[in-house]
């Protein structure tokens, strides 16, 4: 059963993550001589903990949070969640606040670097592809790269006007925009072709789909346990020649291939998929039938990539930290942005149920995997709480800001209000998350 590995993964994680959170608040207040009454892992009732100079230290029964609470700061989300007034005025300086409130976000951002840096120096596998020139080498059939024009050989320099040099570049803003158009500068036979690529939404996580392809061969990497692909008798190192007779010569064709062959089983109920594989000098027919799994139905298997493993000295390290860091932040605000025009999807974020997954897997694969993911928690719980959402780190900053501009602080109902509107905003979002999280991850 990995259910139980999952879930203390993700209270270790995020317990780590929120205790240097909290920590960066903690420290900056005591600096400033601002009282704290309590210091606590988790919401809701206190399980245990001890007391001193004036600090409740604690462990709370829901434990996926935190809070500090600093007296002079104004309302805050302990305040909101337990339906209390903060009566108390505000102590110190505008400044000495803001920076009290940007200590938090400020932790985890260096923590991503560190993290990600120890990741690096561990050394970590990565498909070889992804860090090579994102020159094409398969362009599938039907698929929206064939449709704009994209051909064998083409090398993608520039989306939407950005340079990119990388097949990760490529497929991170390929994959952050179903549904939009995105213009693609192409480099053919020495000179520029542009065309228009729209992703099509593909897998549970609603992820862009181009049919651009790097040099993947039609082999099977892994099979999932338990899966359709698993129970027919397919095997890792399957070259799969044709799916539903029709003959592939990419892995990503295989994916089409099947969605093609499927899109009748929800009218009239699945059958088999009859895959011809070679195996050992061998020619194989196996029939798979698949299951229908968040509004997909599935095989069970991924591609077989070559490995390549990172490894670096801490110095050099923490130079790529930095450069990955900006990356994911960029494409960060990217799925934000995507969000906003109404081109991205809910699916692409992740809930509880997708964290826990993701964290009892890199626990599983070790000390290098657990410190990456966690570096990349980091940095977006840090870029979260910098968000001006009243409530967060980055609302209370903004509302800040404009009390300098008005050269007055709100009262301290104004802010109650301000936090109250968050704390709903906050709750809706996190209910919807966690309904695509349960339908991503639960079949219905």
């Amino acid at each position: 059963m990995q259910i139980p590995t999952n879930i203390l993964a993700l209270i270790f994680v995020l317990s780590f993550l929120i205790f240097f959170h909290e920590g960066g608040h903690f420290l900056v207040a005591k600096g400033f001589r601002f009282p704290v009454e309590v210091f606590s892992l988790g919401f809701g009732k206190r399980l245990f903990g001890f007391r001193r100079k004036g600090t409740d230290y604690r462990v709370s029964a829901i434990p996926l949070g935190g809070y500090v609470k600093v007296v002079g700061l104004g309302p805050d989300e302990s305040d909101v969640a337990k339906g209390e007034h903060a009566d108390q005025g505000l102590l110190g300086t505008r400044w000495q606040r803001f920076l009290i409130l940007l200590a938090g976000p400020a932790v985890n951002l260096v923590l991503a670097l560190l993290l990600t840096a120890g990741a690096l120096s561990l050394g970590i596998t990565v498909p070889k592809y992804q860090d090579e020139r994102p020159v094409v080498k398969h362009v599938d059939a039907g698929s929206p790269a064939e449709k704009a024009g994209v051909q064998v050989d083409d090398e993608v320099i520039a989306l939407s006007g950005h340079p990119v040099t990388t097949w990760r570049e490529v497929e991170t803003d390929l994959g952050l925009a179903p549904r939009e158009e995105i213009p693609v500068t192409l480099l053919r036979n020495g000179r520029k072709v542009d065309v228009v690529i729209r992703p099509e939404p593909q897998t549970k996580y609603d992820i862009g789909y181009s049919g651009l392809n790097a040099n993947l061969p039609p082999v099977i990497g892994h099979l999932v346990k338990g899966y359709p692909g698993q129970k027919a008798g397919l095997e890792e190192g399957d070259l799969v020649k044709s799916v539903a007779g029709k003959p592939v010569t990419g892995y990503f064709e295989i994916v089409r291939r099947v969605r093609e062959a499927a899109a009748d089983f929800d009218a009239k109920g699945p059958s088999p998929i009859a895959f011809e594989v070679e195996r050992g000098g061998r020619t194989l027919t196996i029939d798979v039938t698949p299951r229908k799994e968040a509004g997909a139905w599935r095989v069970g298997f991924t591609p077989k990539y070559e490995m390549v493993l990172k490894r670096m000295p801490f110095g050099r390290a923490l130079v790529e930290s930095f450069h990955e860091n900006v990356r994911q932040t960029q494409a960060t605000f990217e799925t934000v942005g995507h969000l906003v025009s109404g081109s991205g999807s809910m699916r692409q974020l992740s809930g509880p149920i997708d964290i826990a997954k993701f964290s009892g897997e890199a626990a599983r694969t070790g000390p290098a995997a657990l410190l990456a993911l966690m570096g990349m928690l980091s940095l977006q719980l840090g870029l979260l709480n910098l968000l001006p959402i009243p409530l967060l780190d980055g609302g209370q900053i903004f509302i800040i800001l404009l009390e300098s501009v008005a050269r007055r602080d709100f009262s301290i109902r104004v802010k109650e209000r301000l936090l109250q509107a968050g704390f709903v905003f906050l709750v809706l979002l996190m209910v919807t998350v966690l309904a695509f999280d349960v339908v991503k991850n639960v079949n219905l």
